[in-house]
Formats: structure tokens, C-alpha cells, sequence
């Protein structure tokens, strides 16, 4: 008699799972809630390039804990390029997120929201920035800051032309000498990601388990990604789960590359912050009607809804990346340790994170994207393989028809099944 699981199946690598069997798989009962879990948020404070910071660590920890050889597992997950983690606790529906799908399946699942994009300033540690209007919203880096940015801290302006497709139309720029331009300044890719590193380190003690007993994934959804590739350079994960995750500066560039656009390093985005207002939310949900879009974009509303240092290192910008680095080198805030090893170090350590890293040798990659994914298509996802794949141990990609590129209740229930099968199938063993 056949099992549930049975109705989960993957699809060859590189190829596509078909409408009927997702939505087999969609409504299926396979992999059934089997525990509670305990959510807790926690603050990381540390200091680089002279300036404070805060990493916030989200953790859903289940009360009864899966485990796959005798290990626990722990998914971490860095969030879009909208988002702060609240996205990953509930939908835009106002359904269930995947966080708490994936802990009442006995995962660990820890969410570790990228510097800046936390509002510490709202109640109850919420993060939520529903209190700040959308054309007013800057990063907050720092958990013991006790006021809002002024309006007079930056300036704003109508979108060019950007690396983006998703129709951002509008983008501010910090002003040179006030607090917001230095904090930003020293808020370097590499400052990016040794936040996710503490996060991810904080929640591996938190476990308790030796690193040999633990089951270590990581996820980044669409930005998430460019900024946890890189921490294998310093915790090395067993596997990459994906969906819908863009992958490093240096892979998305050679995507462009491949379409004859040579355009992305010239990009001027030095410490721009660029709003994801309704143009961009109306990009990936075209597909719904307005009633439904508008009650989804209020819901958004609670998130940042802008990307501020990110873009520069995710579509390799590399002459704004140079600017970004030689300006801080001059900052008189930055530390004579941090000058140490001169100047072409400190250049080549914040542009480090656009590049594959040689650790991923023991990474197994499992890739994931819908075909009808707004942003990363099919032939993104072969480029970046292309520039990937040699550095890991193990690379498969699979594609799933009709899904878009986003986290909603229905997708959730599909990918989150797949990816318990790969997990359970020893895939990253």
C-alpha cells in the first residue's frame, strides 16, 4: 500500500516537475505536522569598520526535534529583498509562513535578517515598520538607537534606470556627514555577512550539539542568497536548500554577461536605498487580481520594502563596491586595525563575497525554481550553475511548472515537502 511520501517525487536534474504531480504533492498529507515549537528572537550586538551593529536571530525551535541519522537539523534562511524574516513567519495571506510550516515538522528553522532591516524602534520587537511611511523608511542598524532618521539625513529621488527589473521607482541617498551616511558606510557586504556568520554561529550554540550532529542547511530566498553563499567561508553548511534564491554577485553578472549586457559594474548605487514601492510589488503579483493585490500590499506594508547595501554586491556593481571601500578607508571613524594589512586587502575583503568560496567543496546544492519565477528564469539558474557548480561537492537543479517567485501558503506546502523528501532521500549526507 503506498505511502504518502510515495506522492512527493523529484524530478530529474535539470528537469521540470509537471502541474499534475506538484499539485498531488500540493494536496497531499505527506510529511504531517508532528510538534509544537518555541519561537524566540535574540539580538547579536557586535562592532566593525567602527560602527555598531545588531543581528537579530529568529528561532523556531521544535519541541520534539526530526532527525535524519541520528542528527538535528537546523535550516537557516535569509530573507528576500523586501523583507525582514516576519515573511518567513506568515504570507502576505496572512496564513502560515514556511518558518513555522518547517518547525512543526521537527526542523530547527532560524531566520537571520540581514543588518539594517529590523526596525528596533517598533513595539514589542516586531521589527515592523508599518509606523514609518514607505518613502521615509532607512536602515537601522543598531538595537540601542533611540530615534528615527530625519528627513533631513537623506535625499530622494526618481529611479534611472537599475540592475533591478522589478520597476523601482524611486531610491534615497544617505547625506554625506550626517550619522546615517557613516553607519551606512561602514554597512560593507562583508559587514553583511558577518552578521548572518554571528547569527548562524549564536544559533548553532543555541542548539547544543556538537557541529558533527547537526544537520546544517542553508536557505536565502531571492537576496538572501548572494549573502549566505559566502558565509561558507567560514561555517561551511552540509547543504544548500534552495528556492527561489539568487545566487552570488559574480554568477548573476555572468548571467547578464551571456545576453551581451556589460552594463552591471558601472552601476551607480554606492549607498543607495532603493524602494520597493507598488510598481515593484505590482512586478510579482501580476498574476493575481487588484482586489487581492491591494489586500496582499497592505499586509507587505509591514515590511522594509526597500534594499538598502545589498544590491552593489548581489548584481556586482563593482565600481560602486570600489567607491564604497575607498571611501570608508578615508572614514576617520574606521579603526587603524582594520588598515592593518593595507589597502588592497581591506578592498579585496569587501568585494570577497560576490565570489564563489573555495569551502563549498563539502556543500551539496540542491537548486529550485518555478518557471514562470519573475526574476530568476531558467536561464539565470543554468548561468549561475555554471559558475557555482565547480566549487561544490554535489549540484542538482530542479524546476517546479507554474510557480512563481514568491513564499505563499500553496508553495510553502509544495517546496516544504520536497525539500523534507531530498533531506530525508540523504542527499546532503
Amino acid at each position: 500500500m503506498p505511502i504518502a511520501e510515495d506522492m512527493v517525487v523529484l524530478p530529474e536534474d535539470g528537469a521540470v516537475l509537471p502541474a499534475a504531480a506538484l499539485s498531488a504533492i500540493q494536496e497531499g498529507d505527506a510529511y504531517p505536522k508532528s510538534t509544537g515549537f518555541t519561537k524566540s528572537i535574540e539580538y547579536v550586538d557586535f562592532e566593525m569598520h567602527g560602527k555598531p551593529f545588531t543581528q537579530v536571530v529568529i528561532t523556531l525551535r521544535p519541541d520534539t526535534p526530526r532527525r535524519h541519522n541520528g542528527k538535528e537539523i537546523l535550516l537557516i534562511a535569509g530573507e528576500g529583498g523586501s523583507d525582514n524574516g516576519n515573511g518567513f513567519l506568515s504570507t502576505y495571506e496572512g496564513k502560515e509562513g514556511i518558518g513555522p510550516w518547517i518547525a512543526k515538522r521537527g526542523i530547527t528553522f532560524v531566520a537571520v535578517p540581514r543588518l539594517g532591516r529590523w526596525n528596533f524602534l517598533a513595539s514589542s520587537k516586531s521589527g515592523s515598520w508599518s509606523n514609518i511611511p514607505l518613502g521615509e523608511r532607512m536602515p537601522v542598524f543598531d538595537r540601542h538607537q533611540s530615534f528615527y532618521w530625519s528627513t533631513a539625513d537623506y535625499t530622494s529621488h526618481n529611479s534611472q534606470g537599475q540592475a533591478s527589473p522589478t520597476g523601482s521607482d524611486t531610491y534615497r541617498l544617505p547625506n554625506e556627514g550626517t550619522a546615517l551616511y557613516d553607519h551606512m558606510l561602514a554597512a560593507t557586504p562583508d559587514a553583511l555577512v558577518d552578521g548572518y556568520r554571528r547569527g548562524i554561529a549564536h544559533a548553532l550554540n543555541a542548539l547544543g550539539k556538537p557541529r558533527d550532529d547537526v544537520l546544517l542547511l542553508y536557505w536565502g530566498f531571492s537576496t538572501g542568497g548572494p549573502f549566505l553563499w559566502p558565509v561558507a567561508r567560514t561555517i561551511a553548511p552540509d547543504g544548500m536548500l534552495g528556492w527561489g534564491t539568487s545566487s552570488t554577485g559574480i554568477a548573476y553578472f555572468h548571467s547578464r554577461t551571456k545576453t551581451g549586457r556589460y552594463d552591471w559594474p558601472y552601476e551607480n548605487s554606492m549607498l543607495r536605498v532603493r524602494e520597493r514601492g507598488r510598481p515593484d510589488f505590482r512586478f510579482y503579483t501580476e498574476h493575481i487580481d487588484d482586489d487581492l493585490r491591494e489586500a496582499w500590499w497592505q499586509k507587505a506594508l509591514g515590511a522594509p520594502r526597500f534594499k538598502s547595501i545589498e544590491d552593489t554586491a548581489m548584481f556586482y556593481n563593482v565600481a560602486a563596491l570600489s567607491e564604497h571601500a575607498g571611501r570608508l578607508w578615508h572614514a576617520d571613524f574606521l579603526p587603524e586595525a582594520d588598515r592593518d594589512r593595507g589597502f588592497a586587502a581591506f578592498l579585496h575583503k569587501t568585494i570577497e563575497p560576490c565570489f564563489p568560496a573555495d569551502e563549498l567543496r563539502s556543500v551539496a546544492v540542491w537548486e529550485m525554481n518555478g518557471t514562470l519565477d519573475q526574476v530568476i528564469q531558467p536561464e539565470k539558474v543554468d548561468a549561475a550553475r555554471a559558475v557555482m557548480e565547480p566549487y561544490c561537492r554535489r549540484y542538482r537543479v530542479a524546476r517546479l511548472e507554474g510557480f512563481h517567485h514568491d513564499i505563499v501558503h500553496d508553495t510553502i506546502k509544495t517546496v516544504g515537502r520536497i525539500w523534507l523528501k531530498v533531506i530525508g532521500g540523504g542527499y546532503f549526507d
